[in-house]
Order: C-alpha cells, then structure tokens, then sequence
C-alpha cells in the first residue's frame, strides 16, 4: 500500500534523529555562519493525499523567517540516522521554501540547512506517516480554528482537497436557525490542490450573531436549498464568538470596593477591578478603533477603544506603560495593547476595566456593569 505523510505542526520538544552539524556541507573554513533559518510551520500545497495528508511527490512549503538561503530539507524521522533523508530545497524565500516529498521520508521533524550550513531547530515542523487508505471519500475538509473571534486577525477558514475531479459550491450555515449567510461557487476543483474559502463574522458590514456556524460542501448546482435539503459532502463547523478576556495571565476578580459600584468617597466604581502580576500582558477584548491614549491622576497610563460592530466603549487603566497604539489606531481582537500595571491611584497590580454604552465613555453614555461579561470571555477564552 502506498504510504502518505500528514503535514502537522508540533510545538513541543520532539525526540529526533542526529542533527546535522552546522559545519556539514560548507566549504567556508572560518567564515561565520549566516542567520540561522527558523521553520513555525508546514503545510502541502500541491500533489496532496488530503487537507493536512501529503505522500511522495507532494509539494510542502515551510513557512518561518530567514529562510531565504535555504538548500536543503532533512526529513529527520525516529530517533538515530537510519531513517533521515536529506533532499534538495526547491524555491527558498525571505519567509518560506519549497521541497517535494521524497519516497523514503518517515515520520518525524523537519529541518531546513543553508547553504553555509546554518540550520533550523527541530521540532517546530514535523511530518507523519498515514496510510493513503486513511482519508476516505471524495473530498477531504478542515476547518482552521474551531473558534473565531469577531474582529480580529484570524478569520473562519474552510480548507478543501479533492481526491477526484469535483465542482462544488460551499455554504455557511448558522446552525441555531438554518440560514444560509453566504455561499461560494468554487467550481472545479483539482485532485490534490488545496483550496479555501474565509468568513470573517461579517456580512455587509454588519457583524453577525455569536454562535455555532458550519461550512457545508455540495456539488455545484444544487441550490441554496441544498444547505437545508441535500446531504453535503462535507462539513466544517466553528464557534463564532464576539470578545477576548483581556487579561493572558493568572488572574483573580477584585471585590468589595475592587467591584462595580462600589462606593468609592462619594462616587461610584465604575469598572472592574482584575488582578494580575504587573507585566501581565493586556489584549482588546474587542477590535475597534483608539478613541483615547493619555494618563491621568487617578486612571494613570489608560486606553479607550471603540469597539468594532458595538455601541460599546471599551476603557483599560493602570496600564504600565502608555500603550503603542496611538488614537485613531485599528485595533484586532486579541491585539496586544499594553501590559498590567499600577500606575495612577492603583493599590497592587490591576486591570481596571469599564465598559460604556452610546454615544460613549464619558460623552453622554453610561458605565455598564464589566463583570458579567468578564467572567463569560473568561470561560472560553
């Protein structure tokens, strides 16, 4: 039975073969060594078994950074030399390069070797063996990232690899009432060549509503009605989801005066209070666009963001130092903008967190209570 490699992303340590020196392969005596490449990822881009499936002949590209003087890829297998295999690279760029699966590549990471011998580490990329037998159907799918956040960088993305001629039309259904929110005519599509279609939570302009969503692949010609009448050939489903908990640390709520409402000598807490060692870094809990960077007595270094889609501000205080992000800045969901402090009349370590209706913070809307919504992003984030 022919063999096919799954192009997969290991992030961890990987036990592997010898390593070649970074000496092998130069005629460069005491010349120094160039940048070494780094490789964060692998994927199979032509000749393909599957979605994530490549077999000998498949074309892979790693992607990573200085990777531009890349000539050769070593398939580093299981542990010992026995079962490496060094091939030439083919087309190498500042950020990617190309290699064709060789016959007799197994199981393991990969490394990419310039030509003065500086080399990547291993263990970023790696490939495993499957059997061809191991996919199954026509078409195979995958769909990247199993919960996309609404305005950030990262958008919903159905990968397709057909394994015969196809022509086919894929669907994004809203699942907790059946509506078709858009369609894609692909037509044709070519036996191992990767295909993709993206959504980014929005339809014209106007961001939809959280939930679960699934991409449904049916043969070109079947109609809209199809999304609701015709079983698919496949399905991809995600999570569509509207915040980011904006503290990427150990945390812990703040109570009593740290809480909304609190009275504080005559006024009103009007946020929420999270604690987190100084230095944790902050994120948006939403995109939208800086409305404010400034530092004030009390709020000390703090950033104000209307949020994308929303009638809500979004306000950050304590922050460390003042956030990179200037006013008028767009800004993604999850986009780091600062790190906590305890600048201004700041007791420990903390977010200060408020959140704002229309028209907006402090120009004639209403601080709404974060705590609720806190702890939700908090659940799944």
């Amino acid at each position: 039975m022919k063999r096919s490699l799954v192009a997969v992303l290991c992030g961890c340590a990987f036990a592997m073969g010898a390593v070649v020196p970074a000496s092998a392969g130069t005629g460069s005596g005491g010349a120094h060594s160039s940048a070494e490449p780094v490789v964060s990822g692998v994927a199979c881009i032509a000749r393909c078994a599957g979605v994530d499936a490549v077999q000998a002949g498949s074309l892979l590209r790693l992607r990573g950074t200085a990777l531009g003087g890349v000539r050769k890829i070593v398939f580093l297998g299981a542990r010992g030399t026995a079962d490496d295999v060094t091939v030439r690279a083919g087309r190498a760029r500042a950020k990617s390069a190309d290699v064709l699966v060789p016959e007799k590549a197994t199981s393991g990471p990969l490394i990419a070797i310039n030509s003065d011998g500086a080399q990547s580490e291993a263990g970023r990329a790696a490939v495993s063996v499957q059997t061809a037998a191991a996919g199954g159907g026509p078409l195979d799918v995958r769909v990247v990232g199993r919960r996309v956040f609404l305005a950030a960088a990262r958008q919903a993305q159905l990968d397709l690899v057909a394994r015969q001629p196809l022509t086919v039309a894929v669907a994004l259904v809203r699942l907790n009432d059946g509506a078709v929110v858009q369609a894609w005519p692909l037509g044709s599509l070519m036996p191992g060549v990767l295909r993709s279609v993206t959504w980014d939570g929005m339809i014209a302009g106007v961001a939809q509503p959280v939930g679960r969503y699934e991409f449904r692949v049916f043969t070109q010609g079947a109609g809209a009605q199809a999304a609701q009448a015709v079983t698919p050939l496949a399905t991809g489903a995600f999570d569509l989801v509207d915040h980011k908990f904006p503290v990427r640390g150990k945390h812990a709520y703040g109570t009593g005066i740290a809480a909304f409402g609190a009275n504080r000598g005559g006024r009103s807490h009007q946020g929420q209070d999270v604690f987190a060692s100084c230095g944790t870094p902050l994120v948006a809990a939403r995109g939208g666009v800086v409305k404010l960077n400034q530092n004030e007595a009390d709020a000390g270094n703090y950033l104000v963001i209307d949020g994308a889609g929303t009638d809500v501000d979004y306000a950050y205080m304590h922050l460390r130092e003042p956030s990179p992000l200037k006013k008028g800045a767009e800004v993604l969901t999850g986009q780091v903008i600062g790190a906590v402090g305890q600048t201004g009349a700041a007791s420990g370590c903390h977010l200060h967190f408020e959140m704002w209706s229309a028209p907006g913070w402090y120009t004639g809307g209403e601080a709404i209570d974060p705590g609720p919504a806190l702890k939700l992003w908090d659940a799944y984030s």
